[in-house]
């Protein structure tokens, strides 16, 4: 089912339709809620005349069916709540273009693939426009898949792990929130206390965990164990978490596999990610859905 169209920018955009640049290279599919939800490390296309990045801290792992997974997501909402997050996906293999990384870093030094890079983003800001414009403010994530022994999500608010045992240690975490990227939902809602948001009864990681996927940070697993591995954000979350988008807030996704990509997990996953958002956004914002 295609929804009413949206215009920005001079362009008239219908949600669920699947937009493409001329290559296909990046996809956006409008959406209608104030959820915007990127793909950028999902992508299978090679090009045969672009070499394969290969400069200093160039990583060029593929995080398996989270394409897959963003359109089980986008589908669970529309089932339930018959509405749809904003998805914006590259297609090109991350061995090409990084789309998680500054210009310079994810192209390489390219030329050629400095337009997909800022196709992409161009997306993702006609998106969280298109979404602010209707609700007031939007939520980002940023879709991952990491290859960590322990099967979870790891939520990335731009708290390092060793720094997330503050959270419940009573002492003070005004610079903690300041740097993570919820600080803007804490100028939107001065009601709202950063602990909570981060490992409270409704913080996202606590509520998913509820639901069957375990997640960390949450009131379940407020912390690492020595040695654990944990991402806690990158170069996408603090960009469109910033104080330059001051009413968009959210998180960095690394998704675990058993149970959340893998074919068989993914529709119960997504069901589970869409109510668990939903309670989320009831709870920490003024947005009535």
């Amino acid at each position: 089912m295609l929804f009413i169209s949206q215009t920005v920018f001079g362009q008239a955009w219908v949600s669920g339709k699947s937009y493409f640049d001329n290559e296909k290279w990046t996809e956006f599919i409008p959406g209608d809620m104030p959820l915007v939800i990127s793909v950028p490390h999902g992508g299978d296309i090679l090009l045969p005349e672009v070499p394969l990045r290969a400069c200093e801290g160039a990583v060029t792992v593929t995080d398996s069916r989270t394409v897959e997974l963003a359109r089980e997501i986008q589908d669970a909402f529309q089932r339930k709540y018959k509405m749809r997050p904003y998805i914006v996906i590259c297609h090109l293999s991350r061995k090409a273009v990084d789309q998680n990384r500054e210009i310079a870093s994810g192209t390489c030094g390219n030329e050629m693939m400095k337009k997909p890079w800022q196709q992409f983003h161009d997306y993702i800001d006609t998106a969280l426009s298109l979404a602010v414009r209707k609700f007031g403010l939007s939520v980002y994530i940023d879709l991952h898949g990491h290859g960590h022994p322990i099967q979870r999500l790891e939520l990335g608010y731009g708290i390092n792990g060793n720094e997330l045992p503050r959270l419940s240690g009573g002492g003070d975490t005004k610079d903690l929130a300041e740097k993570s990227s919820l600080n803007n939902l804490l100028s939107l809602n001065s009601s709202a206390n950063f602990e909570d948001l981060m490992i409270g009864d409704y913080s996202f990681g606590t509520l998913i965990t509820d639901k069957g996927s375990p997640a960390i940070p949450g009131k379940q697993m407020k912390e690492l164990n020595e040695g654990e591995k944990y991402f806690n954000g990158g170069y996408n979350t603090r960009r469109y978490t910033s104080k330059d988008y001051p009413r968009v807030f959210g998180w960095q996704i690394e998704s675990n596999y058993k149970g959340v990509r893998d074919p068989s997990g993914r529709p119960a996953f997504a069901a589970a990610f869409a109510e668990a958002f939903m309670i989320f956004l009831r709870k920490n914002t003024s947005v009535a859905l």
